[in-house]
């Protein structure tokens, strides 16, 4: 529990990297300085921890009941658990990516599980690795626990054996030293590796420097999209779009309070116009409704109640045709890293545009205007760049920027709203930004945005303004005029001071209503409800035509553009590529499951080969007792990585599929799909790899109709915590959340599979977690099956539970010289004394066919979380 926590906090420390970075290169503070207030700061919450976890298993499980056993197994957890802190914080401040900490991590997890004298007891540990064990954190903590509760006088009973109590005999037989002394040289070893890893970590911090790389694709030829055209050609090039004069009259929009069953009106009867050809800023302080009103009209919002109407052309307007007709382009949009520019401009493009529609051309079609579209946003140079991510490096902002408008502009809209397009950009940027903007006006389209302080520069490349206030009322709506002269008369003929000589007019509007100087007490909603510019848009809507001119109706016969084939093909072929493009994600999973097989498997090196004697080959118990751990610790180490690396992976196509739905590009069921077939061959190949490895390592099981079983049983686990974690983060908003449930999950295998607690041992109410577990199936399936029929012997450890129900007696444990060992089969030992006939080779359909109930359990919660939800703030 300890280990799993601490070590899948580790990536998250990666996002404080920079703010660390900055502070060095002021000069804040010396790296010892960091380390050493990170370590005395880190005891407090540990200890916390510690407490919380450790007071209720200690007195539920009954150790012993003394004040000191007490306090030194709390003080043995505490010092654990910050050296492990330290340790994983060495791996988030020297690794470039949150997936190669959470790859190198679960490596460690492995290492110290293995090795740590419970999975596998000290004295089945094979000497090539026996030095790992002796300076394993794991082990030591363990080492002065066991010595703190076993030397206890809890266990001063009689154990048979002259001069050992019952204690020194658990002790002895699992492996372990038997002396009160090693709890105090389980501190000599815990402390000094907490101060070692502390020092290395303030080491690392004063000299290691981590920047993102910018990633780009260096052969053009090798994106397989093809090129209707060379550079420049497709500028001239656009496709017909019927121009929209988009009306809204008295919109009003409330929502529940949060803390209170009372109405909040966020947007108070605002009428406007919106013209084909021309640009309209929405401008207001913070709160006053700007972003709101866009997205109303924009059919953005899912939650809270609108009333008034909205037009296009004179037609009220509909949601299928809408999302069709328009674009959304958010104020921090999401993109997949692992794609280029051109790719994402040309999959937005192929899913928005009718291949059907003549004027579109067909897919020849679709690549010139997509050529058109990249020259109009100037990202014909960067085409082959990656896009990438603000954590690995890819774009910088402002080309974000203009990638999010290009998508848009893809689908060919009518009318295109943007969120702050300009904000977080410099001077350059937004002009860069600005002008984009204005050639996308310049070809009749209907462009609006909220904007935020601009400059005077960008602030008088709009033709229209709707100033809010707060409470969503308007302050003026009309036309800025040459210079803003418009907006500067209707403000100084209301007793505003005058515009200063060079002064940016947003700036001095919007200082002259909300409150400096003698007119901020002044009503402006009101004063506009009586101006000319109010009027003049109330005569516009009168004005409207009760019967519109049908050829200026904007109506779709279907909700997407392309077929459902169509939309599934091109989203597995999508998927596909992100997949290959992610060797943090994929290849880490590869490598690591060689490397995890070969670890666990070399464990019994001893048994195979020319240190085998096949059939008559002998065990002892506490060999088998590690293989049957290893089979375990695999089952939950590939589950761990598999369901922890898939997490963020899905997040990232989560959120761009919720923008690709909102702009009416695809549905639920094209990306379901489209995960699971991109998913599937790595899990296969992952259980291919690992069992192929493990099995050549192990020397025990050689038949293939048992490796076959093994590799069915271990894909079906990996493919449940793969699809789980792709489930938990589609149920959910975000990570943290997620990990809870991912926590969860491996807990409850951890718990309920059968080697934590035999299933023997459980009884009552907790009997459901035992047939509940998935990885309880997956265990038995691979034990019943593997183990069925071998005869291998297994022996004894003297006084053991094996040793007596085996019916041994106590001669024959002290003179094995003069008569037969005791022994029994390995079938014996795994079927009827470890798992004491609960778990049974019978149940292998039980076992197959509860497994596959809940790969399409994960399968359906995915597939039913992005059909209903939807976490974005709307």
């Amino acid at each position: 529990h300890i280990l799993l926590g601490t070590m899948t906090s580790a990536p998250d420390e990666i996002d404080g990297r920079s703010i660390h970075y900055k502070h060095r290169g002021a000069n804040f503070y010396q790296a010892t300085s960091f380390v050493v207030g990170r370590l005395i700061s880190t005891f407090p919450q540990r200890t916390l921890e510690i407490v919380s976890f450790g007071i209720p298993l200690y007195w539920m499980v009954g150790l012993v009941t003394s004040a000191s056993a007490f306090f030194i197994y709390l003080a043995l957890l505490i010092f654990y658990t910050v050296g492990l802190k330290m340790m994983f914080g060495i791996l988030a401040q020297t690794l470039p990516k949150k997936a190669n900490v959470q790859g190198v991590g679960t490596f460690l997890v492995l290492l110290l599980s293995l090795f740590g004298g419970f999975m596998v007891y000290p004295d089945a540990i094979p000497s090539w690795y026996i030095w790992i064990y002796w300076i394993n954190p794991m082990a030591w903590a363990l080492q002065g626990l066991a010595s703190n509760e076993f030397t206890s006088h809890k266990y001063d009973f009689s154990s048979g054996i002259a001069g050992e109590n019952a204690g020194q005999v658990f002790l002895e037989v699992r492996g372990f030293q038997t002396g009160p002394e090693w709890i105090g040289y389980a501190f000599a070893y815990m402390i000094p590796y907490m101060l070692v890893c502390t020092a290395i970590l303030g080491f690392i911090l004063s000299r290691v420097l981590i920047e993102p790389e910018r990633f780009h694709v260096k052969d053009r030829k090798k994106i397989a999209i093809g090129t209707a055209t060379e550079k420049g050609e497709g500028d001239n090039f656009n496709l017909p779009f019927t121009p929209v004069e988009l009306t809204f009259d008295k919109l009003v929009y409330e929502v529940k309070a949060s803390t209170s069953g009372d109405t909040l009106r966020l947007l108070n009867e605002v009428s406007g116009v919106f013209k084909p050809g021309r640009m309209c800023a929405l401008m207001g302080s913070s709160g006053a409704g700007k972003t709101t009103l866009m997205d109303v009209i924009a059919m953005r919002k899912t939650s809270g109640e609108t009333t008034g109407y909205i037009k296009l052309n004179g037609f009220t307007q509909e949601r299928t045709s809408f999302l069709r007709c328009s674009g959304y382009v958010e104020q921090f949009d999401v993109q997949q890293p692992e794609l280029t520019v051109r790719e994402t401009v040309t999959f937005c493009a192929k899913l928005r545009l009718d291949g059907d529609d003549p004027s579109v051309g067909g897919d020849e079609g679709k690549l010139r205007y997509v050529d058109h579209v990249l020259e109009t946003m100037e990202l014909t140079d960067i085409q082959c760049l990656l896009v990438g991510s603000f954590e690995e490096g890819g774009l910088t902002f402002e080309q974000r920027k203009r990638l999010a408008i290009a998508c848009e502009l893809a689908g060919s809209p009518s009318v295109i709203f943007l969120d702050e397009p300009t904000s977080g950009l410099d001077s350059r940027g937004a002009l860069l930004v600005m002008r984009a903007m204005k050639r996308i006006a310049d070809t009749g389209r209907t462009v609006c945005a909220t904007i935020h302080q601009p400059s005077s520069t960008v602030f008088e490349m709009f033709d229209d303004l709707i100033l809010l206030k707060k409470g969503g009322n308007v302050v003026f709506f009309g036309e800025l005029g040459q210079r803003s002269s418009e907006l500067i008369e209707y403000f100084e003929s209301r007793d505003v001071p005058e515009i200063a000589f060079g002064e940016n007019p947003a700036a001095w509007m919007l200082r002259a209503y909300a409150g400096e100087g003698a007119t901020a007490d002044l009503d402006w909603a009101g004063v506009y409800l009586e101006s000319d510019q109010y009027k003049n848009v109330c005569d516009e809507l009168a004005n409207l035509p009760e019967t519109p001119d049908e050829s200026l109706k904007i109506v779709f016969d279907k909700t997407f553009a392309t077929g459902s084939y169509e939309r599934i093909k091109m989203m597995n072929q999508r998927i596909t590529k992100i997949y290959r493009r992610s060797p943090a994600y994929n290849l880490t999973r590869l490598v690591i499951a060689v490397l995890y097989s070969f670890l666990i498997g070399s464990v019994f090196l001893r048994n195979t080969g020319a240190r085998s004697d096949g059939d008559n080959t002998v065990w002892n118990e506490n060999q088998v007792d590690g293989l049957i751990s290893t089979i375990f610790l695999s089952l939950i180490i590939i589950g761990v990585t598999s369901i922890s690396m898939a997490v963020p992976v899905m997040k990232r196509m989560r959120d761009v599929f919720y923008k690709h739905r909102a702009s009416g590009m695809l549905g639920h069921n094209s990306i379901s799909w489209a995960l699971a077939v991109a998913e599937t061959p790595y899990i296969i190949l992952v259980s291919l790899l690992f069992g192929i490895i493990y099995y050549t390592t192990v020397g025990l099981f050689t038949t293939t109709g048992k490796f076959f079983i093994f590799w069915v049983f271990f894909t079906l686990n990996v493919a449940i915590y793969s699809y789980f974690g792709q489930a938990f983060i589609c149920v959910v908003k975000d990570i943290p959340t997620s990990g809870a449930l991912v926590g969860a999950l491996i807990g409850y295998n951890v718990f309920f599979s059968g080697l934590i607690v035999k299933p023997q041992y459980f009884s009552g109410p907790f009997q459901l977690g035992l047939w509940t577990a998935p990885g309880r199936f997956a265990f038995e399936g691979i034990t019943m099956n593997q183990f069925i029929g071998v005869t291998q012997a297994v022996t004894a450890e003297s006084f053991s539970p094996w040793f007596f129900f085996l019916g041994c007696n106590a001669t024959l444990a002290v003179d094995t010289e003069t008569t037969p060992v005791c022994k029994g089969t390995m079938e014996e030992y795994v079927v009827e004394y470890y798992f004491g006939e609960k778990f049974s080779p019978d149940n292998f359909w039980l076992d197959v066919g509860v497994l596959l109930g809940y790969l399409v359990l994960a399968r359906f919660l995915t597939w039913y979380a992005l059909k209903k939800f939807n976490y974005v703030n709307t």
